[in-house]
């Protein structure tokens, strides 16, 4: 089965869209994830298998979630799942982790003394003693503070916060 066969395998040309989120990259994961269990290249694999292709993607999943996963991809209950509706899956786990950081983000922000709704700031001393004495990194943090401090306030904003959890990865 070709590549273009196994995306539109099993649900429509709808699935041949680029709407899944996903880029280039994780696609190409995606396809080598799934290929490896589509071991005859019919374009299926089995829904017991999903757990494990997503622990290969670096996907955590719990058992909950595998159910609920499996219930949205596989409707029809055939114990079946095809590589587009592989890929949905796929591109719903990456949103749903995406807004779990954020809400991180936010509650880490919040807990140095910004505003829920993400207004407010934390004092850029503040968080420096906390990242140095607290946690005991040793990451250049007056430098990260000063890349991300936009208009060198001193204040950290939401913005600026978020820009600083995701430079330092």
């Amino acid at each position: 089965m070709s590549d273009e066969d196994l995306n539109n395998a099993g649900s429509g040309a709808e699935d041949n869209e680029q709407e899944e989120g996903l880029t280039k990259e994780e696609e190409a994961k995606c396809w080598e994830a799934f290929s490896a269990f589509d071991k005859d290249s019919s374009g299926y694999i089995d829904a017991n298998e999903l757990r494990i292709v997503l622990e290969m993607m670096g996907q955590k999943t719990t058992e909950e979630e595998i159910f609920r996963m499996i219930a949205e991809a596989d409707a029809e209950n055939t114990g079946r799942i095809t590589y587009a509706q592989f890929k949905r899956v796929i591109a719903e786990q990456k949103k749903n982790q995406s807004l779990t950081n954020e809400e991180d983000t936010l509650d880490a922000f919040v807990a140095m003394g910004g505003q829920p709704n993400g207004e407010g700031y934390i004092d850029a001393e503040k968080l420096i003693r906390i990242i140095k004495n607290e946690f005991e990194m040793t990451i250049d943090i007056e430098k990260l503070i000063n890349d991300i401090d936009e208009d060198g306030s001193g204040k950290i904003e939401y913005d600026e916060f978020r820009n600083l959890l995701s430079s330092s990865d």
